[in-house]
C-alpha cells in the first residue's frame, strides 16, 4: 500500500514581504513577531496588516496560499482522491494549524536594532501512532472483503480513515512538554525588519511533532 508522509505541516510563510521599517523597539519587534505568528497559525491579521501596511483581503489570501501549499507539497493532489476527501484535508490541514498554543516573550536587544525573542509553546502531538493505527484499521477491512480493490480504491479508503483518525485527534487535541524556541528580528540592508525562514521552520518543528 502506498501511503506518502503528509504529517509535517509546511507552512511557508512569507516573511521578506513583512515590513516594519525605521528603528524597531524591543516592544516592537515582540508585537511584531506575534503579529506574523497570529496571521500565520491563527489567520488573525489585524495587528499583521498594521505592520504590513497590506489590506485584511491580501493577508487573508495570503493565508489561504499557505494552506494550498501545505496540501500540494502533502502529494494527496497526486493521488487521485476524490474531491471532497481533498477538500475535508484542506480544512483539516486549517484547523490543525489553528491549534497552536504559544506565548510570544518580551524582545532583548542583542545586536545594532537586532532582537532576540523566546517563544514558549506547547507542541501538538496528537498525530503520534496515527498512520499504524490507520494502516491496522485498513488491513482488517481488507480482510473482510470478497475480493482486493484496485490501488486506487485502497488509496482512497487508506486516506478516508486516516483523515477519520486525524479529525479525531484535533478534536480532542493532545500537548506535549513546553519547549522554548528563540526567534531573531533583525533588519536587512535596507532597514526593514524581517524573521528569518529558518526560525520560523524551527517554531513549525517545535509546534507540530509528526511521524516521519
Amino acid at each position: 500500500m502506498k501511503k506518502r508522509g503528509i504529517l509535517a505541516l509546511l507552512l511557508i510563510v512569507a516573511v521578506s514581504i513583512l515590513c516594519g521599517c525605521g528603528g524597531m523597539s524591543a516592544k516592537d519587534a515582540q508585537s511584531y513577531l506575534k503579529s506574523v505568528l497570529d496571521a500565520s497559525y491563527k489567520g488573525e491579521f489585524g495587528t499583521y496588516i498594521d505592520w504590513t501596511k497590506s489590506t485584511k483581503e491580501e493577508a487573508k489570501k495570503l493565508y489561504e496560499a499557505n494552506i494550498d501549499v501545505a496540501i500540494e507539497e502533502s502529494g494527496l493532489e497526486n493521488l487521485g482522491l476524490s474531491e471532497e476527501l481533498l477538500a475535508n484535508y484542506k480544512q483539516l490541514y486549517e484547523d490543525v494549524i489553528n491549534l497552536v498554543q504559544y506565548e510570544v516573550g518580551e524582545a532583548e536587544e542583542t545586536g545594532d536594532k537586532e532582537y532576540t525573542i523566546d517563544v514558549t509553546l506547547e507542541p501538538f502531538i496528537g498525530f503520534e501512532g496515527i498512520q499504524e493505527e490507520t494502516e491496522t484499521a485498513v488491513k482488517e477491512e481488507l480482510t473482510k472483503m470478497p475480493e482486493i480493490p484496485d490501488q486506487s480504491t485502497i488509496d482512497e479508503m487508506y486516506y478516508q480513515k486516516l483523515y477519520d483518525v486525524m479529525a479525531e485527534k484535533v478534536a480532542a487535541p493532545e500537548y506535549g512538554d513546553t519547549v522554548t524556541v528563540t526567534v531573531t528580528v533583525k533588519p536587512d540592508s535596507e532597514g526593514v525588519y524581517f524573521i528569518d525562514q529558518s526560525d520560523m521552520a524551527a517554531l513549525d518543528e517545535a509546534m507540530f511533532k509528526a511521524e516521519n
